[in-house]
C-alpha cells in the first residue's frame, strides 16, 4: 500500500510542479554557469533544503538529456521524494547522516567517477535549515567534483511550517535563479581549512539568496557585470597559498 501511495504521488506532484513552476516568469543570475558545466558532468549543486521545489523543476527543464543524482533519506518520507526523482527521470540515492549514510557516499562518489552531476542540500535532511555541513566539502575533495551552489525565490510563494520553511511556488509569479562561481577543493586540505570552506560556501548561498530578493524586488545587489558569488576570491583570503598536508 505504502508503495501504491508513493508511486500516486509522484504522478500527481509531477503533474503539479511541471503546471505550477512553468507558469512563473523566470530570470537567471549567471545562466551561462549551468550551461556550461552541466553537459560536462562533474557537477554537486548544492542549494538550501526549502528550494528543493522550483530548482527540481529547473534542472530537468533546462537540461533534460543529463541526469542528476539526488540525494534522499531512508525515512518512510523519503520514499516520497525518492518515487518523484525517479518520476522526474532522475536517479536517488538513499541515505543521510542518521542512516545509510557511509553507502550513500559511496554511490555518489561511483556516480561522479562516471561522469553524473550530483544535486545535494547541505542543510538537509532535518536541519539546522540554513547551515553548510561538511559533507558536502568532503564529497567534492574526494572526487575532484566542482560545487556550484544555486538558490530562488519567487514573489508567489508560501513558506510551509517545516523545520525548514520549505518554499512552495504559486502560480502565475516571478521566480529568479542565482549560480554562484564554480568552485573546486583542493585533495589535500586539514580540517580547519575544510571547515573554512563550508563556512564559505554557506555565506555564498546566502549572498545568492540576497540577490535574488532584491532582484525580484527591482534593486540589483550589484551590477549585473559582478553578480557572480565566488568562493575562490574568498578562499585566497581565508586559506594558505600552499594546501597544508591532511590531518
Amino acid at each position: 500500500m505504502h508503495k501504491c501511495l508513493t508511486a500516486i504521488f509522484a504522478f500527481l506532484f509531477n503533474l503539479l510542479l511541471r503546471g505550477v513552476c512553468g507558469s512563473n516568469r523566470l530570470t537567471v543570475t549567471r545562466q551561462e554557469i549551468f550551461d556550461d558545466h552541466v553537459e560536462k558532468g562533474n557537477n554537486i549543486f548544492v542549494f538550501w533544503h526549502s528550494r528543493l521545489f522550483y530548482l527540481v523543476y529547473y534542472y530537468v527543464k533546462r537540461s533534460p538529456r543529463r541526469k542528476t543524482c539526488m540525494l534522499v533519506s531512508m525515512s518512510r518520507d523519503g520514499d516520497y521524494g525518492a518515487a518523484l526523482v525517479r518520476r522526474l527521470r532522475q536517479e536517488a540515492v538513499r541515505g543521510s547522516s542518521s542512516r545509510g549514510g557511509q553507502a550513500a557516499v559511496r554511490k555518489l562518489v561511483s556516480r561522479i567517477a562516471a561522469g553524473s552531476n550530483i544535486a545535494i542540500t547541505p542543510d538537509g535532511p532535518r536541519g539546522p535549515a540554513l547551515c553548510v555541513r561538511e559533507g558536502v566539502i568532503k564529497l567534492a575533495q574526494m572526487t575532484g567534483a566542482r560545487i556550484i551552489p544555486v538558490t530562488y525565490d519567487a514573489t508567489r510563494r508560501t513558506l510551509l511550517k517545516s523545520w525548514d520553511r520549505f518554499m512552495v511556488v504559486r502560480p502565475f509569479g516571478r521566480v529568479h535563479v542565482a549560480f554562484g562561481e564554480p568552485v573546486e577543493i583542493p585533495r589535500r586540505i586539514s580540517v580547519q581549512a575544510r571547515r573554512g570552506y563550508a563556512d564559505q560556501l554557506e555565506r555564498a548561498l546566502r549572498r545568492l539568496d540576497r540577490i535574488c530578493t532584491e532582484e525580484l524586488a527591482g534593486r540589483a545587489v550589484e551590477p549585473q557585470n559582478q553578480t557572480a558569488v565566488s568562493l575562490v576570491a574568498e578562499s585566497q583570503e581565508a586559506m594558505p597559498s600552499q594546501p597544508p598536508r591532511s590531518q
